[in-house]
């Protein structure tokens, strides 16, 4: 099932009727791990040396460090060149129009409010190193919620899935890329100083939020869109929501409770997975929390439509029955690798610009990036290291 994505913002739906533009088609490509961009190349702090036996880790990552203001103004000094480019050949894009675009910029206003005290800290002060207006940098963490659906998958797996006994979560990010976005995926570990955990997010320069992410405790989670309507800013957008999960959070149970306690804004499906193999699907909307929790002896999967706990019906989604019907059939068997072929055939082509596995009792990340992500190499991050103490 292929998604094409209107692009113009709900927000502009809510102020005004209008029509929808629809988006360019993917371009179809046999690129799967592209030739890191020069400027990005340039830009990032490189990761820390890999044992011997390991390969290196190939895709960009940055660590943060230290306050807020450090954290913010650190993104923007290391990353100024690509966050421009995004905003330029991304961003405008995405959000269409110029009047579509003045009309987002008005809603990125309204959401400023609804941030954290530290996360407008530190996005100011990335947009400060940047060189670039604050709103603009506030948009790039709310233009998703101003935004029709996309799509995603995941899946989480218990340890008896598995030969080796370990328990996995697997995840596509699908997502329009204008032939932009596939090239700039990078990963960051935060090391914030003021008491909240430290976590690794998959995400892109500019993007101070988290879509897919891992936290020093083991919890991991990533979302997948649902239909919506329109609606007005009136809590922070919803990759800050997640975020905070991972800054506050470190078993499911206890990111259940601040999503049931926290203004949502936007409809989504969350997945999580914590240390000890606990999971659940959290569906959100702004009036409630539905939680679909993991049971031993089969997988748990969640795509784009919010099924309360109806686990088995087919028919809503192909992606959706292939991962049910395929974990149901190899369960026992399903290794690492064994979840990456699943994400593949799960995948939709060139709009999958992120495919990952998660182990969250190891700590340790596999990640394809690049259009058709799924299709290509996994390339493995041991993030123990990273969460480990500063010397």
């Amino acid at each position: 099932m292929q998604v094409r994505l209107p692009m113009v913002p709900l927000f502009f739906v809510a102020m005004v009727n209008a029509g929808c533009v629809s988006a360019p088609g993917p371009v179809r490509s046999s690129q799967s791990s592209p030739e890191l961009p020069k400027a990005l190349a340039v830009a990032v702090m490189p990761a820390k040396a890999p044992p011997v036996e390991e390969e290196e880790f190939p895709l960009p990552l940055v660590e943060l460090r230290g306050s807020a203001a450090d954290l913010g103004s650190g993104h923007g000094k290391q990353l100024a060149e690509p966050i421009k480019l995004l905003q330029d050949k991304y961003l405008k894009v995405y959000m269409g129009t110029p009047a579509h675009r003045m009309l987002a910029m008005a809603a990125a206003t309204l959401f400023e409010e609804k941030f954290r005290p530290e996360h407008r800290t530190e996005t100011e002060a990335m947009a400060a190193q940047v060189g670039m207006d604050p709103r603009e940098a506030v948009l790039a963490q709310c233009f998703l919620d101003l935004s029709p659906m996309t799509a995603c998958s995941t899946i989480t797996l218990p340890a008896s899935a598995a030969p080796d006994h370990v328990a996995r979560f697997g995840r596509n990010l699908d997502f329009p890329s204008f032939n932009v976005a596939d090239k700039y995926t990078t990963v960051f570990v935060y090391h914030p100083d003021d008491g909240r955990y430290q976590f690794a997010a998959v995400g892109w320069p500019g993007m101070t939020g988290v879509l897919s992410g891992m936290n020093e405790h083991g919890l991991a989670l990533a979302n997948m869109e649902v239909t919506r309507g329109p609606r007005l800013p009136s809590a922070m957008p919803y990759t800050l929501l997640y975020r905070t999960v991972l800054e506050r959070c470190r078993t499911v149970d206890e990111a259940v409770a601040l999503l049931e306690s926290t203004p949502r804004q936007t409809p989504n499906n969350l997945m999580l997975m914590d240390a000890a193999g606990n999971r659940a699907v959290v569906e959100i909307t702004p009036k409630s929390v539905t939680v679909r929790q993991g049971a031993d002896g089969s997988a748990l999967i969640s795509t784009n439509h919010q099924r309360g706990e109806d686990a088995d019906t087919a028919g809503r989604c192909p992606r959706y029955d292939f991962l049910h019907d395929t974990a149901k059939a190899d369960f026992g068997s399903i290794g690492e690798k064994q979840v990456e072929s699943m994400l593949a055939n799960a995948a939709q082509g060139d709009f999958t610009l992120q495919s990952m596995v998660f182990e969250p009792s190891t700590r340790t990340l596999y990640l394809s990036a690049g259009r058709n992500a799924a299709a290509g190499k996994f390339h493995r991050l041991d993030l123990k290291k990273y969460f480990a103490p500063a010397h």
